[in-house]
This record gives structure tokens, C-alpha cells and sequence, in this order.
């Protein structure tokens, strides 16, 4: 019997709009977070089915980056969907589905989450609570965990909200790491690495670029704490605050999917320069229009490095991305493991991310690295398109106590609005036992996998609906 030790998911943006585990509201652009989702629902019933020949302790439940949507979303809205998710995982009156300690691994999103946890972290330093004891004089605060045996830190405002719940009071916990987190197995044979995988994009590390601009000689950043310290501040304001803006914050989420699509993007940027231009010559405000159309080309150039957005390409996985994961994991990825372990990484090493919303499943080649790296991507669970992507879906990624691991691709989009049954795929399915047991218990024409795929068929179909009609609220 093969045991699922963790359940790794990722990019559930809970409280989304467009979010597939976020029950929509009866007007466009609105949701409803006092229900969970049909999705939602039909994925817990799903996972329950995945353990239901699982022996001994449940599997850990890993959020790896993305869980809350607070970069589009309001926070109450966000966390009530989130208070959704747990009635599922633990039920009052029934089995638990995980273990009560959850760890969550922040993404771009939900990067606050982190946010919050470090400076409470810190507090804590400076207070004596933790290991480490503050000397006459205070280090600067740190922006990352480490990658093995991290000092996990309590998520205070999702563990409020689970203590709204008495049967779960002080029982339920989140903690929190960031951005990397490595198991390994008894005989470190095995390691597998968890990361939400922003850090593959060069966009969030913005603030890193313009450094070296203006300041031409000076060292690039290599250690992802140094990458973290230099661009946490942008990664927060733009990625996960944005929502939380009042009343033009709505108006940024939709400005947010114009940019997503090539003929609105077009259409905001003409808006963007007339509006620029009514507001610069008040006095004639038509006239400032017309000339505010000679800036279209300069704003089009500005907003082109977010229509460069991973998830809006085509590809499983662009070429640039796919470098971009190269440099990530040969460059700060292996210069932590190197700084932590002080002795090379050595065995088979399997590497989980998210970010793109597009699943797959591949061994790439890494230098540094034995052998080749299996590759998961989780996919993501939002449809922020008109039309259909195939590329685009969601996917449950299992591991067992050796860290064999498979990809349950849950769904994926289609072209012709058909429904797709859930597959099992692993990159070493002929070695791998649990491939095997995980795929004679994904049934795609028995409950609760028919039923599930078959109303997130009949929900993509309806959210791109949606997400054409909001593209029409900015005027």
C-alpha cells in the first residue's frame, strides 16, 4: 500500500472573481463567499476519494503560493472563501481530510500572507520568544525561511478565521515558509522542492532590474533572500494590495484583464492617453484628448512587459520561461541549498511550482543537479480569458512517504466546451508504485470524478462569459 504524505495545490485564488472555487455572484465582477463552489465542493470530494485506501496519518496539505486572491480581491472576501475551503477539509461531525497543520507557501498574490508572518516573526526575535536571541545591536530584519526544517510561522489572520469555528479552535494551524521548502526522504535518495515559481519571471524582480540600470557596476543579487529584499515591496504593492484599494481598485482588476487580452488591451491604452490628456488641459479637455493620443505608443510600450504574462502565452511552458526556470533553480535555488547543506545536492530531485496555470509534467536538465529534475506545475484554477485555452487548467500533485509524486490534471480547458475526465500522468510511471495506486483510484465515469468534470465544463464555459462582460466596465 503506497501512502500520500502531502497534497500539494496551488493558485486556488480563493475570493477571485474568476476564481473556480470562489462561487460567483449574481452581477458580473461579484461573488458570493457565504457558499462554497460547486467546484470546490466536487475537488474536496474528489481528494477524499484519492485517500480513501490511505493508512495511518493523513497526508499534509501544502498551499503552494496563490491560495488567497488579495492582489483582486477585498481581504474579508478573500478569507471567507478561504473559511469555505476548511468546512470542507474539516468538517464538524466528520473526518478530518489533512492533517490540522497546513503550510503555506506564499505566491505573488498572496504575498502579504508572508508579509504579516515575517514582521510577526521579527517581533518575536526582538521579544526573546524565538531561538535566536537579539544582541546590543538588532540584525536587519530576513525575507525568506530556510529550505529545510524552516522555523514555520503561524499565518495569524487565517488562523483566526478558522478559530471562528469551535470544533477547530487551537487545533487547526497554517504556518507559513517562504519561497522554497525541501523534504527529503529517510535515506536523502530523494528530495523534492516546493516553490510558488514567480521568481521565473523577470517582472518580479522589477525593482532588481532598475538597479542595475541606474547603478551599472553594482553586484546582481544571487541569494533569494538579497532577491526578495530587493523587490518584496513591488511584489506586495502591485501583486497583493491592489485590490484592497477602495473603489479603483475594482476598476484595476478590470484594467488588469484588459491587459490580458491583445484587442481591450489596445482599447486601454487609447483610454489611458485620452484620459491622461482631459486631465492635462482642462481648459480645452477635448483638445487634451487628441493630443494625449500621441502618448498611446509610449504607454502601449510600458504596459508590453505585462502582456508578456507567462499564464497569457500559449505554450505549456515559453522558451523564456523555460529560462527563466533555469536561472531560478541553477542560480538562487541551488546557491540556497548550497548555503544550508554546505555538500552537493546529491539523488533524484523533483521540483513542484505553480505561477504559469498551465499543469504539466517534465524532466528538464539543471546543472548542478543529478540526473534529470522531474518538473510538476499544479496549473492554476482561474479562467481569465473569453476563449478557451487548452493549455490552461488545474492539477493535484500527490507525493508518498519516498517522495514518489504523480500530477492528477484535474482539468483542463477545451477548445470544443467538452468535458475531460481527470488523468494520472508521472514523468517515471513505469517505475513509480504510486502511479499505479493513485491511478486505480481516478475513475472518470464513476462519482465523484464524472460529476466534477462535468460541472467544471459547464463553469469554464460560464466564467468566460463572465470575463468578456467585465472587460466592458471601463469606459
Amino acid at each position: 500500500m503506497k501512502n500520500i504524505r502531502y497534497i500539494c495545490v496551488s493558485d486556488l485564488h480563493l475570493g477571485a472573481d474568476n476564481s473556480l472555487l470562489t462561487k460567483p455572484g449574481k452581477r458580473e465582477g461579484e461573488v458570493d463567499p457565504s457558499e462554497p463552489s460547486a467546484v470546490l465542493e466536487l475537488l474536496v470530494a474528489c481528494l477524499r476519494a484519492l485517500l480513501q485506501q490511505n493508512e495511518g496519518e493523513r497526508p499534509i496539505l501544502v498551499l503552494n503560493g496563490d491560495a488567497l486572491e488579495l492582489a483582486l480581491a477585498e481581504d474579508n472576501v478573500a478569507l471567507m472563501a478561504f473559511e469555505r475551503f476548511i468546512e470542507l477539509l474539516f468538517p464538524a461531525g466528520g473526518d478530518d481530510l489533512v492533517k490540522p497543520r497546513i503550510i503555506l507557501n506564499p505566491g505573488n498574490h498572496d504575498h502579504h500572507l508572508w508579509e504579516v508572518a515575517r514582521e510577526r516573526q521579527y517581533v518575536e526575535f526582538v521579544q526573546g520568544k524565538r531561538d535566536k536571541k537579539p544582541g546590543s545591536q538588532l540584525p536587519a530584519p530576513w525575507h525568506t525561511t530556510s529550505m529545510f526544517s524552516p522555523d514555520m510561522i503561524d499565518c495569524s489572520i487565517l488562523n483566526a478565521v478558522i478559530d471562528r469555528h469551535p470544533h477547530l479552535q487551537h487545533r487547526v494551524r497554517v504556518v507559513t515558509v517562504y519561497p522554497n521548502l525541501c523534504v527529503q526522504n529517510l535515506e536523502k535518495s530523494r528530495s523534492l522542492i516546493f516553490s510558488h515559481g514567480h521568481f521565473i519571471e523577470s517582472i518580479y524582480m522589477l525593482m532588481s532590474t532598475v538597479g542595475n540600470f541606474v547603478f551599472a557596476n553594482r553586484k546582481q543579487p544571487k541569494q533569494v533572500w538579497d532577491i526578495e529584499t530587493e523587490n518584496f515591496a513591488w511584489i506586495d504593492f502591485f501583486w497583493s494590495a491592489m485590490g484592497r484599494s477602495g473603489e479603483p481598485g475594482k476598476f484595476i482588476e478590470v484594467m488588469y484583464d484588459m491587459l490580458m487580452v491583445p484587442a481591450s488591451r489596445k482599447k486601454l491604452v487609447r483610454r489611458l492617453a485620452r484620459a491622461g490628456g482631459h486631465q492635462w488641459f482642462k481648459s480645452a479637455p477635448k483638445l487634451g484628448e487628441w493630443l494625449g493620443l500621441l502618448f498611446s505608443p509610449f504607454i502601449a510600450r510600458l504596459l508590453g512587459r505585462m502582456s508578456a504574462l507567462e499564464k497569457i502565452q500559449p505554450e505549456a511552458l515559453t522558451p523564456e520561461s523555460t529560462r527563466g526556470l533555469q536561472r531560478y533553480i541553477e542560480g538562487p535555488l541551488a546557491h540556497q541549498i548550497a548555503e544550508e547543506t554546505k555538500e552537493p545536492f546529491k539523488g533524484q530531485t523533483t521540483f513542484t511550482f505553480g505561477h504559469t496555470h498551465k499543469p504539466f509534467s517534465q524532466p528538464l536538465p539543471f546543472r548542478g543537479f543529478e540526473g534529470m529534475v522531474h518538473v510538476y506545475n499544479s496549473g492554476g484554477w482561474v479562467v481569465d480569458t473569453s476563449e478557451s485555452e487548452p493549455t490552461h487548467g488545474g492539477a493535484v500533485v500527490l507525493i508518498d512517504d519516498d517522495l514518489n509524486t504523480v500530477s492528477v490534471r484535474m482539468y483542463n480547458e477545451s477548445e470544443d466546451g467538452r468535458i475531460r475526465p481527470a488523468i494520472v500522468e508521472s514523468i517515471d510511471q513505469d517505475s513509480n508504485p504510486l502511479y499505479e495506486h493513485v491511478k486505480g483510484l481516478v475513475h472518470g465515469d464513476r462519482p465523484p470524478w464524472d460529476a466534477f468534470a462535468r460541472v467544471v465544463a459547464e463553469n469554464v464555459a460560464d466564467y468566460h462569459k463572465r470575463f468578456a462582460a467585465r472587460l466592458k466596465m471601463v469606459k
